[in-house]
């Protein structure tokens, strides 16, 4: 019986790391691409991205800051 837990408890934790993983990478094309249009546009995604940022002055431009912070 504890066989058939560990089992079970194993196949849901690879079932919430895929779905985890797949919510990660669809918030990630939603910023890099306009999704009902297409294929999308990586640069121009981007750019939004960036201008969104700067349109909130200097909290913009802080928070800005932070976000390419965590890149490295």
């Amino acid at each position: 019986m504890k066989n058939a837990a560990a089992m079970i408890n194993d196949a849901a934790g690879a079932l919430v790391s895929l779905l985890k993983g797949l919510i990660v990478a669809s918030v990630f094309a939603g910023i890099l691409f306009q999704m009902p249009g297409g294929w999308g546009d990586p640069v121009g995604g981007i750019v939004n991205l960036v201008n969104s940022f700067m349109g909130g002055g200097l909290g913009g431009l802080l928070a800005l800051l932070v976000f390419a912070s965590f890149i490295k």
